[in-house]
């Protein structure tokens, strides 16, 4: 083990049995593995405090303690959706420019090869993320709603009411 290891080193640092070339040398192996394992800690420390603050504090930890700041460190994307009037969405991205697709009622499986872009016409839809995504809330979307999707996502679309919708992909 890596304590092990340091403990013998140590000990090598502290021995005067060794001739002094071979002490030399050890001793600059040591000090080199210290040095390493130092620094390890302190870029941890660092990506914990620069990750942890800007995670939501709900994303507690198995047996972690949601209460005391615990936080489950994700870093798939969530799905985004925003409220957007159609006109709002033509004039921020053209939207009506977009291919439209629709379904009726029906739910099914999907996958994301790019990032998509939707805009909701009409319809209901909720997006559960699966497999290695399962950890992203669910996502409710209706009629008025902006949506990114991001790449990379598997998912299961459970289409309530039909749904038409202008899409992007990028």
């Amino acid at each position: 083990s890596f304590s092990r290891a340091l403990r013998h080193l140590c000990n090598c640092w502290s021995s005067q049995s060794l001739p002094s070339a071979t002490m030399r040398a050890t001793r600059s192996r040591a000090a080199s593995l210290v040095v390493l394992a130092l620094c390890l800690v302190a870029l941890r420390t660092a990506w914990l405090a620069f990750v942890s603050p800007s995670l939501p504090r709900s994303l507690s930890t198995p047996g972690g303690d949601a209460e005391r700041g615990d936080v489950a460190m994700r870093f798939k994307r969530e799905i985004e959706v925003k409220k957007m009037s159609k006109e709002e969405a033509n004039k921020k991205l053209g939207v009506s420019r977009w291919p439209t697709w629709g379904c009726g009622v029906s739910k099914f499986d999907w996958a994301y090869s790019g990032t998509e872009t939707a805009y909701i016409l009409e319809g209901e839809v909720t997006v559960t993320p699966t497999g290695d995504w399962a950890d992203v809330p669910p996502a409710d979307i209706e009629a008025g709603d902006l949506a990114t999707f991001p790449d990379g996502m598997t998912c299961i679309w459970d289409v309530k009411k039909p749904i038409n919708k202008h899409y992007n992909f990028s």
